[in-house]
């Protein structure tokens, strides 16, 4: 029964254990290397010794925090009592606990042990779960879950059922099993692993390995042996950077299969559940209430090719859970599914596909931006490298294209109470946000807009801890006034939110309010 106390497994004390290892490598390492040479007398093997002792304090501490760590379902509330030398108590009730995510680590498969992750309301603000079981079996976790789940939905069911009905017919309907909206292939995945921008950090850390080598392979002995290759040095470069390349890619491609294997979205009542791994298995579920927007991001490789990424910005989450805060409900998708899939998932949602674009007077501010910084540039190498630096004003060309590109890319949309934003930074991204999601809706002008009848939008949702902000510069001032009024109104009880603004501002902004 889940009113009664209960422990974690005792895994739990060696995962503690291992967690503070981690942190003391660098003291540990710092202190053998003080301690080396021939030992003569007792002191010399302090170093030693207090390493030593250090490690059994650590584990002697882990076993002490799983022994004195309890945890009961009781009276509507998640109870826990835990704590080393002092006793702490938390209780979460059950109507503030939002979601349950579970994950399966190395040392939790071979037990049939989960790592919980309880989060609440109240979990923007921290920087971690609101509270965390490191180490129970998987028939306790489902069971825990299932008892908050009924809870939660009890009143739901209740409403929804008649009074002939059963009990047990609630309990059917609160149980029901949860629907498959989306499963990547291994296909999907090897085209993201290909496609996505993690292979950038991998061949930068092959590289950098690499220029290592230099020290400790006698290359003198080796072109001694093959001077023929040697005196085609291009030639030799050549293959050594495509043989890294090579690995960095198989490297991603590896570790892309691993992390997304099994990856599937179900959708269940009021619930968006993603699970997803190899070597460590995850669930996450995000409550749908929570959503605050969907974005649709489209790199510069998969945009061309046709494919885009859809994430989620959802309220909570901790500011050192990754899962949390950066959430992809599809990691790969073509875009001819989008729409579909997106309807099915949140059919109050208009997926805009027609906006509203730039005035053709923003495009030269938008090459003068991406263009401004390569000018000083240009002119002291042209100084310093008369003639030759005067190539380096050729950066016009690719950088004058990345500017018409963000004035192409860049468009709104309202239908109804959504605002769509389209953009680009460094990739693509369309954005949909209800109205009732935003948290501010800023306009600015400056002097130099204000003389194109131009201005910037700047929109702000809550998402994980710190929000999610996005901006779209130089919109014609009559569809920066439209925004604004749609903005505006039904916003009466709750005041627009407004930058600081200059007197200029103030009186455009007055028009519309």
């Amino acid at each position: 029964m889940m009113s009664e106390y209960k422990r974690l497994h005792p895994i739990s004390a060696v995962a503690s254990f291992i967690k503070q290892l981690k942190e003391l490598i660098i003291p540990f390492v710092a202190i053998g290397v003080l301690g080396r040479g021939e030992k003569s007398s007792f002191w010399e093997y302090m170093p030693l010794i207090a390493i030593a002792v250090t490690l059994v304090f650590v584990l002697a501490a882990g076993i002490i925090k799983w022994l004195r760590f309890t945890y009961r379902l009781e009276d509507g509330e998640l109870k826990m009592e835990y704590g080393l030398f002092v006793k702490k108590k938390r209780y979460i009730p059950f109507d503030r606990i939002q979601s349950l995510n579970f994950s399966e680590g190395i040392l939790h498969r071979p037990f049939g042990l989960v790592k919980v992750k309880v989060e609440t309301a109240g979990s923007t603000d921290t920087q971690q779960a609101e509270a965390e079981l490191t180490a129970i079996p998987k028939e306790e976790a489902k069971e825990l879950e299932d008892i908050i789940y009924r809870e939660k939905n009890k009143g739901k069911s209740v409403q929804n059922t008649s009074q002939e009905e059963s009990p047990a017919e609630d309990i059917k309907e609160v149980k029901q099993e949860a629907k498959v909206l989306y499963k990547m292939s291994v296909k999907d995945i090897l085209i993201m692993a290909s496609t996505s921008g993690g292979i950038g950090v991998i061949i930068s850390g092959v590289l950098i390995f690499l220029s290592q080598f230099g020290e400790f392979i006698p290359y003198e002995a080796i072109f001694n042996e093959l001077e023929e290759f040697v005196r085609s040095g291009i030639l030799f470069v050549s293959v050594m950077v495509f043989a890294g390349l090579l690995v960095a890619w198989i490297l991603s491609i590896g570790w892309t299969l691993i992390v997304y294997a099994d990856f599937t979205v179900r959708l269940k009542d009021e619930n968006i559940i993603i699970t997803r791994g190899l070597l460590e298995k995850k669930q996450i579920t995000i409550p749908l209430n929570r959503i605050q927007g969907i974005r649709i991001v489209e790199n510069i490789i998969r945009q061309p090719l046709g494919f885009a990424t859809i994430q989620i910005e959802s309220a909570g989450g901790s500011v050192l859970d990754k899962d949390s805060k950066d959430i992809k409900l599809i990691p790969l998708i073509s875009k001819r599914e989008v729409k579909e899939i997106l309807t099915k998932v949140f059919p109050d949602y208009h997926i805009a596909e027609d906006f509203h674009v730039l005035p053709k007077r923003s495009l030269i501010r938008y090459l003068i931006r991406s263009v401004f910084w390569v000018i000083p540039i240009t002119i002291a190498a042209s100084i310093a490298f008369w003639p030759y630096g005067l190539l380096g004003g050729l950066l016009f060309i690719p950088l004058g294209f990345w500017g018409y590109m963000h004035f192409k890319d860049a468009g709104w949309n309202i239908e109804n109470n959504q605002l769509s934003l389209r953009y680009r930074r460094l990739v693509k991204q369309t954005l949909f946000l209800k109205k009732n999601r935003i948290q501010a809706l800023d306009r600015k002008e400056s002097w130099w807009q204000d003389r194109k009848e131009l201005g910037s939008l700047h929109t702000t949702i809550k998402s994980g801890a710190l929000g999610y902000s996005s901006e779209i510069k130089d919109l014609d001032t009559d569809d920066l006034h439209e925004i604004y009024k749609w903005f505006s109104q039904g916003n009466e009880k709750k005041k627009a939110p407004s930058p600081t603004i200059t007197f200029k501002e103030q009186e455009i902004l007055g028009e519309g309010l």
